[in-house]
């Protein structure tokens, strides 16, 4: 972990570095005319930010510039295609370090902190304040939170896609269980992993499970955990919704399936539940080889468990926009940006050439309500409530230091209050020294 962080550190440092010199050099190529068109640049991966093939990658960017030039009939909208997601990152880095950024990119979510940190995303709030036609309360809360750190906004939702809960229902009709209601809590999803985790061909293995990969995150969200604070300086680690999720999940050893194979047991029709972001749904849905994959069993999907103290809240996967900060074009990019985002026409498109959901309210719920969805209460519900978490620079690092901390709780034979406590010193100390950095 050191290494890895060292590296981090190194490469934000050489990248603020250079910001700072190529900025000049940057406004003056983005001034640059061909012919009588000033160029807007856009950053963009080839493939589904999803990770499904569905031979539509660029056609909602394409329709989104061919709108733009239409209005802007004096900007030329470019982007370079061909790069694939999984080497989007470094190319965007690339890209920046040579002074010669995009104006308006993509952002993954894993590269929010590390771009913040380098100085590199405009803060949009200038714009945000002084546009009367943006409204930030069009979008659900989470998914415009999404693009927040440290209470500066540094990106709009583009597509996003819930956390939802997947019943096989056959398996639960085969256990004489009922289908458990939208509103449901962690009682009742105790009760029917214990029912239907078994030995089904009593060889003295247990091959059937309650539930497959519900780990932290997803006890976390739905007991209401704030697990920072604002900056990202302190940890809440003993907070008693903390300990009443632990302890959930370690009753849940023995029904809970959490291995590297773990994917294929709600596959091969063997668990019960299983969390899964509506994207992936969607794309098995779509894709007629994956579907087959299910065809042995009926499956639908509910919002997540409430826990004692929460709702049945999703967890949020967001991709968004993002305005480089050397920009010499920043208010047509901002223009752009919100075109891609907040256009009803270009929005919709997403439920027809991807497999996420809009962030829009009103586009989501009209596509949803016109084509008679049977699942439209939850998956606005799902929505609505979706989660949203502080981000802070150094976020990513500070979730995987919790998840280490819970998977040596739950895997040792200690007191948890007292490893709670201890875990908690251990965070508290880690978050001091990657602020002190």
């Amino acid at each position: 972990m050191n290494k890895i962080r060292e590296k981090k550190i190194i490469y934000i440092i050489c990248l603020a570095l250079m910001l700072a010199g190529i900025f000049f050099i940057t406004d003056f190529r983005n001034s640059i005319s061909f012919g009588n068109n000033t160029v807007l640049k856009i950053g963009v991966f080839s493939d589904s930010y999803w990770s499904t093939a569905n031979g539509y990658s660029h056609r909602i960017i394409n329709d989104a510039i061919r709108k733009y030039e239409e209005e802007n009939p004096n900007i030329q909208v470019v982007y370079e295609s061909g790069i694939l997601k999984e080497d989007y990152s470094e190319w965007l880095a690339e890209q920046i370090m040579k002074g010669d950024a995009p104006d308006v990119f993509f952002l993954l979510p894993e590269d929010m902190n590390t771009m913040v940190g380098a100085g590199a995303l405009e803060d949009l709030m200038t714009y945000i304040r002084s546009d009367d036609g943006f409204d930030p309360g069009s979008f659900y809360d989470a998914a415009y939170q999404y693009g927040s750190v440290d209470s500066r906004q540094y990106s709009l939702p583009f597509e996003c896609a819930p956390e939802l809960m997947f019943v096989n229902r056959s398996l639960l009709d085969r256990a004489g269980v009922r289908r458990p209601d939208s509103d449901w809590k962690w009682d009742d999803f105790y009760r029917i992993c214990s029912e239907v985790t078994k030995d089904t061909d009593h060889n003295g293995t247990t091959d059937q499970f309650g539930v497959a990969d519900y780990g932290w995150e997803e006890a976390f969200s739905s007991n209401d955990v704030e697990l920072f604070n604002e900056t990202g300086t302190e940890c809440y680690f003993t907070d008693e919704k903390v300990t009443e999720a632990l302890t959930f999940l370690d009753s849940l050893e023995g029904y809970n399936v959490r291995n590297s194979g773990s994917s294929d047991y709600f596959e091969h029709g063997s668990v019960a539940f299983q969390p899964m972001y509506y994207s992936k749904y969607r794309a098995y849905m779509t894709n007629p080889v994956h579907a087959s994959r299910y065809a042995d069993f009926q499956w639908d999907f509910l919002t997540m468990p409430a826990g004692y103290e929460g709702d049945n809240s999703s967890r949020l996967d967001t991709l968004s926009v993002a305005m480089y900060s050397g920009s010499g074009m920043k208010d047509k990019a901002w223009e752009f940006i919100k075109l891609l985002t907040c256009d009803e026409e270009i929005q919709s498109e997403i439920f027809t050439y991807s497999e996420g959901i809009s962030p829009c309210k009103s586009v989501t719920e009209s596509v949803l309500k016109k084509n008679h969805h049977r699942s439209y209460d939850t998956l606005v519900y799902a929505m609505s409530h979706a989660v949203s978490k502080h981000r802070f620079y150094g976020y990513n690092e500070a979730i995987n230091a919790v998840d280490t901390s819970v998977e040596e709780i739950l895997d040792g034979n200690g007191n948890l209050r007292m490893e709670q406590i201890i875990q908690s010193r251990n965070l508290n100390t880690f978050l001091k020294t990657l602020h002190n950095q």
